[in-house]
């Protein structure tokens, strides 16, 4: 059985090691560059400041931590800025699950809309994202290096309205 929750410090451990095995699968070029400790400190960190700002969620299948995601809100406007589930989870609605709980949650919080980045190269994101009911702006930005000497990851921005604005 599936359960999606508000994350709790104890989970932090679990959403690094998450976070970092898929982004060394999905984004090698940043993960080379990610330390643990660090993931996990800004980890305990969110998790520890969730409130008007912002809430971490995780997703357990039998006790087993198998997704995370992250929205940060700001007046009328959600960013999803961190949506991973387990490669073996995927297709098994873990991802819906914690996309509609973060669309609750922004929306009960005065979003409208909520955002989200994601890797042009990453086409599963997209088309998820787009199934969900998002769609792509047309807006895009590119991480690169401090010394500007190469471009590391090129980003699309994916929309939706789709909340149901709650008070």
């Amino acid at each position: 059985m599936d359960t999606t929750r508000l994350a709790k410090a104890t989970d932090a451990p679990l959403i690094t090691e998450l976070q970092l095995a898929n982004w060394h699968i999905s984004y090698p070029e940043i993960a080379e560059f990610l330390d643990s400790r660090d993931v996990q400190d800004q980890w305990e960190s969110a998790i520890k400041d969730q409130g008007s700002r912002g809430r971490v969620l995780v997703c357990e299948r039998d006790l087993a931590l198998v997704g995370v995601a992250a929205i940060e809100f700001e007046g009328q406007l959600g960013q999803l800025s961190l949506l991973e589930v387990t490669p073996t989870c995927r297709r098994q609605l873990i991802g819906s699950r914690l996309l509609n709980a973060v669309a609750d949650i922004a929306g009960r919080a005065g979003a409208s809309s909520i955002y989200s980045w994601v890797a042009t190269a990453d086409t599963p994101a997209q088309e998820f994202l787009e199934s969900t009911g998002f769609t792509h702006t047309g807006a895009t930005r590119t991480i690169g290096f401090q010394d500007g000497a190469r471009d590391l990851l090129t980003h699309q921005m994916y929309m939706s309205t789709n909340l149901d604005n709650r008070a």
